[in-house]
């Protein structure tokens, strides 16, 4: 751009030591930029608030469970070299020696824990018959031991939960949430002593209802949409299918579990170690993958809103310090351009903080323009990316007018320096500049 507007200017004027055209032309030049700087830096910081805004509703949304003091371990072993007898005495045991630990007030195994994937089946009510295709009839579930959803801190509003009397030799039950009485139960009508099973008709009497909990997000946390049907088996229980189908063999499979929750008092400080010192005594074939609060595991599945977020903040910044420099530069740039005429001023009695208000006035003109463009734009781009906001609107009064203080401020210290320059020009020397 410089070398553009070198090549117009005029050569007798540039003889004469002066080029006033060309000065204008790049005065102008230099203020667009900065206009375009302060636009861009609105809409950038604009943005990073609302992105940080809805990670920051994420994060603390209600998951349906409790998400303090409580901490997610997760465990790996050569689960089908173990007969289902050797599974249910080891677990049993393992789960008592949990709850054992120093700091520990609860424990409780399970196949999942939340924000892990688990399985997906396609459910079928007693006496129902085969739905149709376009029907929904999907639900995820888990096998957990007694008392995991007290650990979790998952409510029971209906019925029981699951407890130690629900073993080998008792009734299969089933605790579901909300949003499976909602699926799969008419209005107004009683979930609780219904059967239910998986994917065939023969199946349908596999599970009665004890309970009802309400709704949790185990699989989506970030998502809008209606949380999925969910169901809770106690993994002391085994379908009783007996006929070499696919579900008996699922029904094995999803014995095995992959971790446990944990409620403690106080810190975390010192229970990895006691953690693995319990899985090598209760057998040394089980192997501690990793240990995080519940807070730490939900954190982990929003990094990449995070990093969305703070990218969007860093070139927000950029974009601010860009506007800064620009604003600072092109102001003293037309100081200096304007020292006969600010001795002019001085000398017909304009006093200092006349000059200040002349020059702040000048550059704070550029950000005016910025603004009038960047707060429509702001607005527009809002609304482009609510679709990946979590319970913010696209327009939020409270972030634009922080992006728009922060800009102000910003220009307000780029310009004073200038300002206070031009307020303490001698106007004798000014009037003998050309």
């Amino acid at each position: 751009a410089p070398a553009w507007l070198a090549t117009h200017a005029d050569p007798v004027e540039a003889l004469r030591g002066a080029n006033r055209s060309t000065r204008d032309h790049a005065s102008w030049s230099q203020k667009t930029l900065v206009i375009v700087q302060a636009t861009l830096s609105v809409v950038l910081l604009t943005g990073a608030g609302l992105l940080t805004r809805s990670l920051t509703n994420l994060q603390h949304q209600d998951f349906g469970y409790d998400t303090d003091h409580r901490v997610v371990i997760g465990v790996i072993a050569p689960w089908p070299s173990y007969s289902m007898p050797q599974l249910d005495a080891m677990y049993r045991e393992l789960q008592n020696r949990l709850s054992h630990i120093p700091g520990v007030e609860r424990a409780a195994l399970a196949q999942y824990t939340p924000l892990t994937d688990n399985w997906g089946e396609m459910v079928i009510r007693q006496g129902h018959g085969m739905p149709s295709m376009n029907e929904p009839v999907g639900s995820s579930w888990d096998h957990v031991a007694p008392g995991y959803l007290e650990t979790l801190g998952q409510q029971i509003i209906r019925g029981r939960s699951i407890s130690e009397d629900d073993t080998a030799s008792t009734q299969n039950v089933a605790v579901v949430d909300e949003a499976f009485v909602h699926r799969f139960f008419k209005p107004g009508e009683n979930p609780i002593g219904q059967y239910f099973g998986l994917d065939l008709p023969r199946y349908s009497s596999t599970f009665q209802i004890v309970g009802v909990v309400r709704n949790a997000k185990y699989n989506d946390p970030a998502g809008t949409e209606p949380p999925r049907p969910m169901f809770f088996v106690p993994l002391t229980q085994h379908a009783n299918y007996h006929d070499g189908s696919m579900m008996e063999r699922i029904d094995d499979m999803t014995h095995y579990i992959e971790g446990a929750v944990l409620q403690i008092h106080g810190s975390m400080e010192g229970l990895e170690p006691q953690i693995r010192r319990v899985l090598s005594e209760v057998d040394p074939n089980l192997t501690l993958l990793d240990v995080l609060s519940m807070r730490d595991q939900v954190d982990a599945r929003f990094d990449q809103q995070r990093a969305v977020a703070n990218m969007t903040g860093l070139f927000g910044i950029l974009a601010l310090i860009l506007a800064a420099v620009g604003l600072y530069g092109v102001t003293a740039y037309t100081v200096e351009r304007r020292t006969s005429e600010i001795g002019v001023r001085m000398a017909l009695g304009s006093n200092r903080s006349g000059i200040v208000r002349l020059v702040l006035r000048g550059a704070f003109l550029q950000i005016l323009i910025g603004l009038l463009i960047g707060i429509p734009a702001s607005v527009l781009c809002a609304r482009l990316i609510s679709a990946q906001l979590y319970h913010v609107k696209g327009w939020d009064p409270v972030v634009l007018a922080a992006a728009i203080v922060t800009l102000s401020v910003c220009a307000l210290i780029a310009s004073i320096i200038p300002a206070q320059r031009a307020a303490s020009i001698d106007p004798v020397k000014a009037l003998r500049t050309e």
